[in-house]
């Protein structure tokens, strides 16, 4: 009896959807008549947030049911040990110079760079600090509750179906043209209102209004590559949909493409540039380890853009994998919020992954697809063009990071046989090795990760300058002592091909390397790791005019066709001596600063500039864990800040110069 009457109410609640639908369907039609396209788009907006809001409804009430449950999660309030060390006293002593600010005639200069007034800037970097370790709390909170749950049965057959769904929606994706996906400038973007027509939830009144007005819906706004989704009115957060596609061919077997992405360490090692933190919370599989036709997995991830101005995206996703004809598989991720629902959430990934098909001449064809939807509010200004575009997060970009790695693999084969002019050692391989985990750990540092506790720092004109401590009792591989990393984000009046080409020259490195002003710098052998001859790995030697030398340095360089880095760190000459002898890089501390090099939109746009994202790690003795004296910031800030003009200083004079 109960049964009927909740029956009967659910299609009570289905008719009166239906009445609302329709009404909305009558204004659509009176408006057409009327002849206002304005308010006919608008209006046609309204019925696809109406019927995509339908869909959360089920959610908001299991979202009530398990508000309870989350609460009593421990999220501990992590209070930050330190800032970056700047008391009142230090701030008057150390900004005023000895300057008496009540005498007009004082004629003692302030120092420079000056810093600026710390009454609220001190509670901004207190409150930094608290974000940065709740943040890192409830992550872990979160991460529990859902592998907890994910251990029922019933749910367990959700996320099941949810992932085969997402499969065939994937597959469809994959080999769809127009009009479901649209040429631009850099690939191929989705037709938001094809894919509603083909995917969403609408009945067939609405679809028959949509085709007689798809003239008026394929306006600029409504057809770019970025669509506004709906979400039910308590959330209070617009998610901004992103999706694209891209083609590439590849040498490697298609198998070889599914246990990359199935296997976290392999997964979170290619993908280290956009992968920050990647974790297994179930497996769903009854598959043997290996077999992944079939496998399932529930995980944690966390992915990032190259800059810690640009906040991350995370996400609980399902995995899941399949051969689907001989030759032929496909990977597919989807996201878990309509089983674990989340108010606060601001990234949501849709169907998306890759489609690997193995052809008769050993190539294996890749289609890649990126379907997301996220909160793009707190993205700054320089880099919305960049997030917009696909470059930052885009189906090209993961693509290019996985062209370099089978470039990287295929040189690493063929090491017993160097090119002309390249390093002829045993330890070649292994010097490969160090430079790859040296690009980690740059990676790494680079990103705005839960993982990074970024601060700003208290200067003028330091407003996208973010600074942390790194401490070698902390990581494996980390020299002992305590580093400071300064990073950067800034505008360079070029496009990125230039700006990569000027920063891994050695003959140029003088023109914005200041620590090598007035000396020597010559490249002493180099490794190639990729079809572009910029892809290598140097070892450079940086001498005085007395033919001394000052320091090693080991660089790495290489270009995709979304972003390109330049990687460099400080080595002891016996270590260097030990790895070209054949001696293990596993254990021998690096220390990378370098540089990313983005464009600044869409490629026939973006010709113009590029965002370059600099981070240069320096070890402070007079720096602890948890403080940062005055004359140590201002000594890195001086130091990020004249790099940053000399660079700009030389992209602007070639400019003028037509070179």
């Amino acid at each position: 009896m109960e049964g009927g009457l909740e029956a009967s109410g659910s299609n009570g609640e289905e008719n009166n959807r239906d009445d609302d639908l329709n009404m909305t369907i009558r204004e659509i039609l009176e408006t057409k008549e009327k002849g206002s396209d304005d308010d006919l788009n608008m209006t046609i907006r309204e019925i696809l947030e109406m019927n995509s809001s339908l869909r959360y409804e089920e959610i908001d009430r299991e979202l009530k049911e398990m508000k309870n449950f989350v609460e009593d999660v421990p999220t501990k309030r992590v209070e930050p040990e330190g800032d970056l060390g700047f008391q009142a006293r230090e701030i008057d002593s150390f900004s005023g110079s000895g300057r008496d600010e009540e005498d007009p005639m004082s004629s003692s200069p302030p120092l420079a760079p000056q810093i600026v007034q710390h009454s609220i800037l001190d509670t901004e970097i207190e409150d930094f600090g608290s974000l940065s370790g709740a943040r890192m709390e409830l992550d872990r909170a979160s991460d529990l509750l859902v592998s907890v749950s994910v251990g029922t049965e019933e749910n367990k057959q959700k996320i099941v179906d949810l992932s085969s769904a997402a499969l065939k929606e994937l597959l469809k994706m994959a080999k769809e043209k127009q009009p479901l996906w649209r040429d631009c400038i850099d690939g191929e973007v989705l037709n938001h209102i094809e894919y509603t027509k083909q995917f969403g939830q609408i009945d067939k009144t609405a679809e028959k209004i949509m085709r007689k007005t798809e003239e008026t819906l394929l306006s600029p706004n409504l057809g770019s590559p970025r669509h506004i989704s709906a979400l039910p009115e308590e959330s209070r957060i617009t998610l901004y949909t992103e999706a694209s596609r891209h083609t590439q061919f590849l040498p490697v077997d298609p198998v070889h493409i599914v246990e990359l992405l199935m296997d976290m360490n392999q997964y979170s090692t290619v993908f280290s540039s956009i992968v920050s933190r990647a974790t297994i919370l179930g497996n769903l599989s009854t598959e043997a380890p290996g077999n992944y036709d079939g496998a399932l997995q529930v995980m944690a991830v966390e992915f990032n853009a190259p800059s810690p101005l640009l906040p991350t995206r995370e996400c609980h996703l399902a995995r899941h994998s399949k051969q689907l004809a001989t030759g032929i598989w496909g990977v597919v991720d989807v996201s878990l919020e309509s089983l674990f629902p989340n108010p606060l959430i601001r990234y949501r990934r849709r169907s998306s992954g890759c489609l690997a098909q193995q052809l008769p001449n050993g190539v294996t064809k890749i289609i890649w697809v990126e379907h997301s939807e996220a909160d793009d509010s707190s993205v700054p200004e320089m880099f919305r063009a960049l997030v917009t575009s696909g470059h930052a997060y885009g189906a090209k970009h993961w693509l290019g990071n996985l062209v370099r790695q089978c470039e990287r693999l295929g040189h690493i084969m063929a090491s017993s046989d160097p090119k002309p002019g390249e390093m002829v050692s045993p330890g070649r391989e292994n010097l490969l090795c160090l430079a790859e985990r040296m690009m980690r750990k740059f990676w790494a540092n680079l990103s705005d990760s839960s993982e990074n506790t970024w601060r700003p720092v208290p200067l003028k004109g330091a407003e996208n300058v973010r600074a942390m401590i790194r401490s070698g009792e902390d990581e494996e591989g980390r020299p002992p002592g305590t580093a400071i990393v300064i990073a950067t984000s800034v505008w360079v009046p070029a496009s990125p091909r230039r700006v990569f080409d000027f920063l891994h020259d050695v003959h140029t490195r003088n023109r914005w390397d200041i620590l090598t002003c007035g000396h020597v710098v010559k490249e002493t052998g180099h490794i190639d790791n990729g079809c572009d001859h910029g892809n290598r790995v140097s070892i450079l030697e940086v001498k005085s005019p007395e033919d001394q030398i000052v320091v090693i340095l080991l660089q790495e360089s290489y270009t995709t066709f979304t972003s390109s880095y330049v990687t460099f760190a400080p080595v002891e000459a016996c270590t260097l001596d030990m790895i070209l002898n054949g001696g293990s890089p596993d254990h021998v501390p690096i220390l990378p600063s370098g540089f990313s090099i983005l464009p600044d939109g869409p490629t026939r746009d973006g010709g113009s500039g590029s965002l370059v994202t600099m981070a240069f790690q320096i070890l402070d003795n007079s720096s602890s864990a948890t403080y940062i004296p005055p004359e140590s910031v201002a000594t890195i800030f001086k130091l990020v800040t004249e790099t940053a003009e000399c660079i700009k200083a030389a992209m602007f004079s070639s400019s003028n110069l037509g070179t």
